[in-house]
């Protein structure tokens, strides 16, 4: 089925009607009159908008419509990170395999072409593309073909043979169409859920049909239907927020904290922009490329940020099926055919001809089949189906609208609970009248508590308890619920998913709902939204830990209310958490093993006893000998002296037990082999930790604090192995905002720790990440008379002519 999508250069009407009823709506800032872009109603242009550029290169785009809004947003971004887009662009069309071969890798995936671009062929096909489409609003449509305008616009008029050298004349960089855009929010709204099955859903085959992926059953913690894949994940995409309201700050008003810790390449990669849409929009901060819409940040009246949250946003669904072809399934008694669907891509061969290689798939009403050996198998008996909710989630751009334009916090929670258009990330706010709220609402299937205790086989209990849902597929009652107050179907309504509004402050480090506050647990919803009575990470107890001395004034410190230097200093003082509860015991074994100690483990303990426990610039290479003995121990059953006890969640566990022989031996086998490790690094024992985990940005590696966030590290620091002993950063701590408010508005310093442009020739590409690694903020200009008083402030007017139609109409 070809899709019915305009050329992005074929004359076309905007449907105005949606957009009128969204500015009668929305809020308007006292200073939006005098901000109206230059030739503001020029009935010549099709788009307009205005870019100004502050210190960083950070744009403030004007314009006064959606369309010439995100025609703006496209052409600041492809301005900086064009390459990045088109290269996402290939990906989400399914054609990496055309150009870059089947068995090649992306920058930030170490799966093969060949199965990334069979899957978002899957999960993007015609129908489901038109279907997503169509249930745009008006105004998001209209931004939708704004973006698809400017970002084409930009490559016409810079030229193939004038892009940035890591994609001049690429045969892979072209024009898009609406639909690539819906393609790529699309690969967003999956990333926590079928995004992560891809081996799972390209290798799903038949009994005695050859799987695309070889069927070897995956290592531990390396799929996921295992719970440690998500701590995992949520590690790679995970972050930090505090919100604080009037009884915990100094000035009585709200302040906000948010350190998401998302991928350092890749679109990804959060980007620096404020949008202003007179009267309706007037919002800064961060958003993942290709999106026209503020994901974390402020406006006049309120911040926030997201963490990425521990709900389900999947089920998997057992088949039962016909034991005559295991192509059919029984539901509700009958047996049902699988779908077939024959997928075809082009792929360049080792001799560099293109061919295209097809196969087929099979989907159940629940959705894609898949397969993970072991535990997910395909057998005469037994299939398994995997339904995403988020496949059916088109309402991301209207919901990140809707929270960027609110005048209060109640507009903003109301338009949260409207849309349910979050797809994987928790909300934490406050607005400058001092309250802190916390909303875990995101699309989640509807699953109760009693459809969980009816409907989980026994097999998969233990999964289901941990959050991961495997149902019974073969009964219409097992299927997730519908609510007529949620916005699709088989998903929770918006109202009924987990929120606290506080005076003091709410918190989340990506655990559940629960301890968003340890004064007031937010408990009692069901297994699939949030667990309750677990033992939290290591970030969410430092994070807890810290504000809690904070306010009962025995951090040290004067007064009991946290200043924004004091909340600066919780997201960067690189304590590592889990040092402070095991050290003293490692040490201990350390002194009592001296005599008997051999070469490396006596290195390891000299290092560590040396050691700050944290992970700045200046610490000793102690660290690199902690985090291989925490990993190597962290999950020994018995480990702690002191267990974890769901009434004192904060505080336990804590302890080695080394007083158990057979754990302080455990210990002493860990720290050896932390050491050998260390030694094969090749690491200078007198190196400081700047001197080993680094950016690079050309010739010049940076260096870089924090660390693991599994290590209880708030600003959590993943990398892998460079050259000459390095760690080279790849994800971790991105786009790091303070907003506070005062008589004159929002007060914001704000750092995005890898730059903003992906160009090695642009003066972009290092100057954030220099500031980073050095923690000095960066104050961001709001205000027209900021933005014109910046040193570096330029500023441009972009536009596009409109096309005459053969009515004479624009």
């Amino acid at each position: 089925m070809t899709i019915p999508f305009k050329n992005s250069h074929a004359p076309r009407l905007l449907v105005l009607a949606g957009a009128v009823a969204l500015a009668m709506s929305a809020g308007c800032n006292n200073e939006d009159k005098k901000d109206d872009p230059k030739k503001p109603n020029d009935p010549a242009m099709k788009y307009q908008a205005e870019i100004s550029r502050t210190s960083f290169g950070v744009p403030h785009i004007k314009a006064n419509d959606e369309g010439s809004l995100a025609y703006g947003v496209a052409t600041a971004y492809a301005q900086d990170n064009v390459c990045l887009m088109a290269d996402e662009f290939t990906t989400v069309s399914g054609e990496r395999s055309k150009y870059f071969g089947p068995t090649a890798t992306r920058q930030t995936s170490d799966l093969p072409n060949i199965q990334t671009d069979f899957f978002y062929r899957i999960i993007n096909d015609a129908d489901a593309v038109k279907a997503a489409w169509e249930a745009h609003s008006a105004p998001m449509k209209a931004m939708i073909e704004g973006y698809v305008a400017g970002y084409n616009d930009y490559l016409d008029k810079t030229g193939m043979n004038n892009l940035p050298a890591a994609c001049k004349n690429g045969e892979w960089v072209h024009k898009i169409t609406e639909a690539d855009m819906v393609k790529l929010l699309r690969r967003y709204a999956v990333e926590a859920s079928s995004g992560q099955f891809i081996p799972a859903i390209v290798g799903a085959t038949p009994p005695g049909q050859n799987p695309l992926v070889p069927a070897v059953p995956p290592k531990a913690g390396m799929h996921p239907m295992d719970p440690d894949y998500w701590v995992a994940m949520r590690e790679r995409t995970g972050s930090n927020a505090v919100a604080l309201g009037r009884d915990a700050t100094d000035n009585g008003q709200g302040m906000l904290l948010g350190t998401p810790h998302f991928p350092w390449r890749g679109a990804l990669r959060f980007y620096q922009l404020h949008l202003t849409i007179p009267g309706k929009l007037d919002a800064m901060g961060a958003a993942l490329g290709g999106m026209p819409m503020i994901n974390i940040g402020f406006n006049q009246n309120l911040a926030w940020s997201h963490t990425v949250n521990n709900s389900a946003h999947f089920t998997v669904h057992a088949m039962p099926l016909d034991p005559s072809d295991p192509t059919k399934y029984l539901f509700d008694g009958q047996a049902q055919s699988m779908e077939r669907k024959t997928i075809s891509i082009d792929v360049k061969g080792p001799d560099g001809v293109v061919r295209q290689q097809a196969r087929t798939f099979y989907s159940s009403r629940f959705g894609p089949m898949v397969v993970i050996p072991g535990q997910l198998d395909w057998t005469g008996g037994m299939a398994y189906a995997i339904n995403d909710a988020n496949l059916s989630n088109h309402r991301m751009l209207e919901q990140w609208y809707g929270m960027g334009s609110a005048r209060s916090l109640d507009e903003f929670k109301a338009s949260i609970d409207r849309t349910v258009g979050l797809p994987w990330v928790n909300t934490l706010a406050v607005d400058k009248e001092g309250s802190a709220l916390f909303m875990d609402v995101t699309v989640v299937p509807n699953v109760s508590a009693a459809k969980q205790s009816a409907c989980v086989p026994a097999p998969f209990k233990p999964l289901a308890a941990r959050g991961l849902f495997v149902l019974s597929g073969a009964t219409s009652a097992c299927a997730p619920a519908t609510d007529v107050n949620a916005p699709q179907p088989g998903i929770f309504a918006g109202t009924s998913l987990p929120r606290l509004t506080r005076g003091d402050y709410v918190q989340n480090s990506n655990d559940s709902a629960w301890l968003s506050n340890p004064r007031a647990p937010v408990t009692g919803f069901p297994d699939i939204v949030s667990v309750d009575n677990v033992e939290q990470f290591g970030r969410t107890r430092i994070g807890i830990t810290q504000l809690e001395k904070r306010l009962a004034g025995t951090d040290g410190l004067a007064g009991r209310r946290m200043t924004v230097a004091q909340l600066q200093g919780l997201a960067l003082s690189n304590r590592v958490y889990y040092a402070d509860q095991i050290m003293d015991d490692v040490l201990a074994l350390c002194r009592g093993d001296k005599d008997t100690q051999a070469a490396d483990s006596a290195n390891a303990c000299a290092r560590l006893n040396q050691w700050d426990r944290t992970v700045n610039l200046d610490s000793n290479t102690g660290y690199l000998y902690f985090t291989g003995l925490w990993e190597r121990i962290m999950r020994v059953p018995g480990v702690w002296a002191v267990p974890f006890n769901p009434a004192d969640p904060v505080n336990t566990p804590r302890g080695l037990n080394i007083d158990n022989a057979a754990i302080a031996n455990t210990v002493r086998q860990a720290l050896a082999s932390s050491a050998q490790d260390v030694a094969r690094l090749g690491v200078s024992p007198d190196a400081r930790w700047g001197d080993v985990q680094v950016a690079t940005r050309g010739t010049r590696q940076i260096p870089i604090h924090g660390g693991k966030g599994s290590d209880g590290v708030y600003n959590a620091m993943g990398t892998v192995a460079g050259t000459d002993g390095k760690l080279e950063v790849i994800y971790g701590t991105s786009y790091i905002q303070t907003v506070s408010f005062d008589k004159n508005g929002p007060q914001v310093q704000a750092m995005l720790s890898y730059s903003q442009s992906t160009d090695p020739a642009s003066p972009h590409y290092a100057d954030q990440t220099e500031r980073f690694s050095k923690k000095e903020w960066i104050t961001q200009p709001y205000t027209e008379a900021q933005i014109k008083a910046d040193p570096a402030f330029s500023t441009t007017t972009v536009s596009r002519k409109a096309v005459a139609t053969p009515n004479g109409k624009p």
